[in-house]
């Protein structure tokens, strides 16, 4: 590239001013023209107003925009109208609650000069070290990272909490799956039709964000439980939609998943963590197995609703022919 690339960094938001804020002063601290990048704040119909966070950072920033949608519509739609608005060459991801470091878009446009057509997956780091429940979150995402090996070529997906691609590539793919039921696994969903595309895929671990989202006893359960939820419709979808959902377990990735943390930590920290993933392991297949069965409930009452229509159309019809 004879100049460094334009880049447009989109980021949903909705009732999260103060990580906001922090996300924000983060992108002003790059270290990249700041003619080069512009910033996509996508407010889904918060009820916090995001303007405060914004106010403060409007001479410090070159291009930042704000669009409010009217009403609240998941990240995936709120991500589209991001990208709807952009200009740059390149999109950018990440949520609302990381803060990339000050040399982000620099790593990127480094991956982008020589593979410009690749989805390029940046680090995620937790930078809530003492909080054992965010911890053993991202303990999981460095295990499937370490274990699908993505610096070998061989990545699967990535989150959309440091994610980036070329703008042209994203409208060519229909950006996210606006249908998608819920907010868990839209990324995995559109990576998956990104390889189906035969599009190849890029780890660039120098590219990092630090993720804080605090999280308790519960809200580890319900963030994993929704999760689950998701993997039902990613594997749902994975099955041609035909109801086949079922995909064998992989037995070697879970158990590298429990090893990880005894790899990578003293005992006495990887102890609770491994306990967590155990926890982690049961929220995840309740999240799975309630959605499979709600899912069929559904569809059994839609099947049994058409059938009573067919047959009460049947039955006026034959009504009318007797008179």
């Amino acid at each position: 590239m004879s100049q460094l690339p334009t880049f447009s960094v989109i980021i949903p938001t909705r009732d999260r001013p103060a990580e906001l804020a922090a996300c924000l002063e983060s992108l002003a601290q790059q270290d990249y023209p700041r003619d080069r990048f512009e910033v996509i704040v996508v407010d889904d119909a918060g009820r916090l107003p995001s303007a405060a966070a914004v106010a403060t950072l409007g001479d410090r920033l070159k291009k930042l925009i704000v669009v409010n949608q009217p009403r609240r519509s998941g990240p995936s739609v709120a991500r589209n109208c991001g990208a709807a608005h952009a200009t740059g060459e390149f999109l950018a991801f990440t949520d609302d609650d990381c803060t990339p470091s000050a040399d982000w878009l620099q790593k990127l446009a480094a991956r982008f000069a020589s593979t410009p057509g690749h989805l390029i997956g940046g680090r995620v780091i937790n930078a809530l070290t003492e909080n054992p429940y965010s911890t053993a979150s991202h303990v999981i995402l460095d295990a499937v990272y370490d274990y699908y090996d993505p610096e070998q070529g061989r990545p699967h997906f990535f989150p959309t909490s440091n994610f980036a691609l070329a703008a042209g590539k994203f409208i060519e793919m229909g950006g996210f799956n606006e249908k998608w039921p819920l907010a868990a696994a839209e990324d995995r969903e559109f990576c998956y039709r990104w390889l189906q595309r035969g599009f190849r895929m890029t780890h660039a671990s120098e590219a990092k964000v630090y993720h804080r989202h605090p999280l308790t006893l519960d809200g580890f359960c319900r963030l994993h439980f929704r999760y689950g939820r998701g993997a039902y419709h990613y594997h749902h979808l994975r099955g041609g939609g035909s109801g086949s959902s079922r995909l064998a377990p992989d037995w070697a990735f879970h158990w590298a998943c429990f090893r990880y943390p005894f790899q990578h930590s003293t005992l006495h920290r990887a102890a609770p963590i491994a306990a967590l993933l155990i926890l982690w392991q049961v929220s995840n297949a309740a999240g799975y197995f309630w959605q499979r069965f709600s899912s069929h409930l559904a569809a059994r009452y839609l099947r049994d609703r058409e059938h009573r229509l067919d047959s009460i159309a049947k039955s006026d019809q034959h009504r009318e022919a007797s008179e």
